[in-house]
């Protein structure tokens, strides 16, 4: 006989240890409680401070169909017996959740319950004995409470682990579970409030599928890898981090999955299976289906950047052809632009263009109808474009292209000075300006444009003006430290200033030879 008792006695301990969680008693009793039908569940915990320790009292009360005595005496009190067996509706199937209360290792125990006009108050002890006693008092559903000698500071953070062990189980569940706590100090609870969560995941949107007795939801993960939760009537039976499917977070609340012995996991058989067949259609339909407006929309808010990138990583991992005309890909700083057409407009400059931030120059860029996207050369996302586009690079847009944007000054006799001195020098270009220099070259002393004001791939701007084929206007950039004071000594005496900076151009471009400088001179001086 002792050796019976002994063996029982291992048992419970075995069962009360396997719970690597002490709070996990809360989903355990919250699951009971909706098995027993209970549209409500509160969790009360509250502390009567003493000189040395006081005590906490943890309960969780139900309005469910409670228990009479041949329930308590077959089932509570017997391990691996359980009503719930062959029965999907009901979340348990060991009859092994209450022990998980002693993981917690309280004083006392003490379970008050109610059924067809019987009234029960079971207690049980530190030492896992227990007394039934038949209860006068009319009980309606059941009531779970733990009791526990603590101090104020262990108690305040009884409450912050119950209260985040009650959401983390049960903020999806289809009851409704509330929570109150009183205060260290003795206070009583205040009204409970609502741990209950939308069925959301984490994503810049999600679509969903419904059918008796499963919801699931689905969208491109916000967080790598993506969250995957499963849940039994809204109870978490698990939450990972994995590429279920890769790029999308997954929820599953399904009455048809079931958690192992151990609670630690999903049992994998052909429930589990057929949810996933659910997740896969989920993610291969509807999901793939809005995902190309839903990257346009992303595209275009200024504040999309990040979903934009999950989205697109999202699209291209279904892996086959990838119709360019439903790719949106995101402009600097919001904006929207069809891969198609990028790619046409990025094949004049050799490499798909980049910026990480709108800016002047690509602000200029854009109103010329010039494609740049946002990022920066080596980034996942822009590497992705990159190889979809067909580019053997990304390059950005202040390394590729320049413009000078036309100063206001008054600098026309200083210009009309130098046309005629730059073309005694041998360049050959047929107009002199002044401009703001933005992107490349903007520490040259000049550049060669097109037109002030008009964006130009650098290795256009860099041509010598020397030589056949440099575009038509030689512009000085009046924010190079060798052009400036030039600038300032334009208004008193242009043609000197024209002079001087006749010769740097030539300097610089390797044209000031004896010949060059002999027709500056004699220009100068005839002048």
């Amino acid at each position: 006989m002792a050796r019976r008792v002994q063996a029982a006695d291992d048992l419970v301990e075995e069962l009360v240890h396997q719970f690597s969680d002490p709070f996990a008693f809360y989903r355990e009793l919250i699951q009971n409680s909706i098995d027993a039908g209970s549209k409500r569940v509160e969790v009360t915990l509250a502390f009567k401070p003493a000189s040395e320790k006081g005590l906490c009292t943890a309960s969780v009360a139900d309005w469910g169909e409670g228990m009479d005595r041949r329930i308590i005496e077959d089932y509570l009190l017997t391990k691996f017996r359980s009503t719930k067996e062959n029965d999907l509706t009901k979340i348990g199937k060991f009859g092994i959740g209450f022990v998980s209360i002693f993981a917690s290792s309280p004083d006392l125990v003490v379970v008050d319950t109610g059924r067809d006009a019987e009234y029960w108050r079971v207690i049980f002890r530190k030492d896992r004995s227990y007394e039934l006693l038949r209860s006068q008092e009319p009980f309606e559903g059941t009531r779970v409470a733990l009791h526990k000698e603590m101090s104020s500071a262990e108690y305040q953070d009884f409450v912050a682990k119950s209260f985040g062990a009650v959401c983390r189980w049960c903020r999806h569940s289809e009851a409704e579970v509330r929570f109150a706590a009183g205060g260290a100090d003795g206070t009583p609870p205040g009204p409970p409030a609502s741990v209950r969560e939308p069925l959301a995941v984490d994503a810049p949107f999600q679509v969903e599928y419904q059918e008796e007795g499963t919801h699931i939801v689905a969208g491109p993960s916000r967080t790598d890898p993506p969250e995957v939760g499963m849940y039994n009537r809204g109870l978490t039976l698990r939450e990972v981090r994995a590429n279920l499917f890769p790029g999308v977070a997954v929820k599953i609340v399904s009455r048809y999955l079931e958690h192992t012995l151990t609670r630690d996991n999903v049992r994998t058989d052909k429930h589990y299976e057929d949810a996933i067949e659910l997740v896969r259609r989920l993610v291969y339909g509807p999901l793939r289906q809005r995902l190309p407006e839903e990257l346009r929309r992303a595209a275009e808010r200024p504040d999309g950047s990040a979903d934009w990138q999950v989205m697109l990583k999202v699209l291209l991992s279904y892996g086959d052809r990838l119709d360019l005309g439903k790719l949106w890909l995101r402009l600097p700083g919001g904006g929207a632009a069809a891969a198609r057409e990028v790619r046409s407009l990025s094949k004049q400059a050799g490499a798909l263009v980049v910026a990480p931030a709108d800016d002047v120059l690509v602000a200029r860029m854009r109103s010329q109808e010039m494609a740049v996207l946002e990022g920066a050369p080596g980034e996942p996302t822009v590497g992705r474009v990159q190889r979809l586009l067909g580019f053997d690079q990304a390059m950005l847009a202040g390394q590729l292209f320049t413009f000078a944007e036309a100063v206001p000054e008054d600098l026309r006799a200083f210009l009309a000075a130098l046309a005629p001195l730059l073309e005694a020098a041998g360049a050959c270009t047929g107009e002199a300006a002044v401009g703001a220099v933005h992107g490349a070259g903007k520490d040259r002393p000049c550049l060669a444009v097109e037109a002030l004001g008009r964006p130009l791939l650098s290795r256009e701007a860099f041509r010598s003006p020397f030589r056949a084929g440099a575009p038509p206007i030689l512009c000085l950039n009046r924010g190079h430290p060798l052009i400036a004071p030039l600038l300032e000594l334009a208004p008193k005496s242009p043609r000197l200033a024209a002079l001087l900076a006749a010769r740097l151009v030539a300097a610089t471009h390797e044209a000031l030879n004896e010949r060059a400088d002999g027709r500056l001179t004699e220009l100068a001086l005839s002048a």
